[in-house]
């Protein structure tokens, strides 16, 4: 009688961690199905603050209480063979739905200066998961 328990306890230990084997790697997988993919676009044009910031607008959509971040590379081509670099990104929580999220990008050389005009500006956001997008951007006032 003693062994046939024990046979049984046994059997029983083995189901409840084979149980919670299959549970382990289930969990993470009903998990991720819930994330939404991100997706952002930059907006055509830019905002011009003052030489030194000019504002850049996208669109981001991410899962639900999620957090962001966002990072924008703006390089502007500005005659006699100089180019104006800079940069700037924000972070915050996903809501859901789409989000307008303005960026600040300040030039990378303390000195340097945005000029009213055309330049090339690209974004990367990561909530989860990371999108990107690069197109012409117009600078106006």
């Amino acid at each position: 009688m003693f062994a046939s328990t024990l046979g049984r306890g046994r059997i029983i230990l083995l189901l409840a961690v084979a149980a919670a084997l299959a549970a382990s790697l289930a969990l993470p997988a009903i998990a991720s199905a819930d994330a939404a993919p991100t997706s952002v676009k930059l907006s055509q044009n830019a905002q011009f603050v003052a030489p030194w910031q000019i504002d850049t607008q996208v669109t981001l959509s991410c899962t639900a209480g999620y957090g962001y971040w966002v990072n924008v590379d703006v390089v502007q081509p500005q005659g006699f063979g100089f180019t104006e670099f800079g940069g700037g990104s924000a972070g915050g929580q996903c809501t859901g739905q789409q989000q307008k999220i303005v960026v600040a990008v300040f030039p990378f050389n303390g000195f340097g200066s945005w000029i009213v005009g055309d330049a090339s500006a690209s974004v990367v956001a990561c909530a989860g998961p990371c999108d990107s997008d690069t197109k012409q951007i117009h600078i106006g006032v």
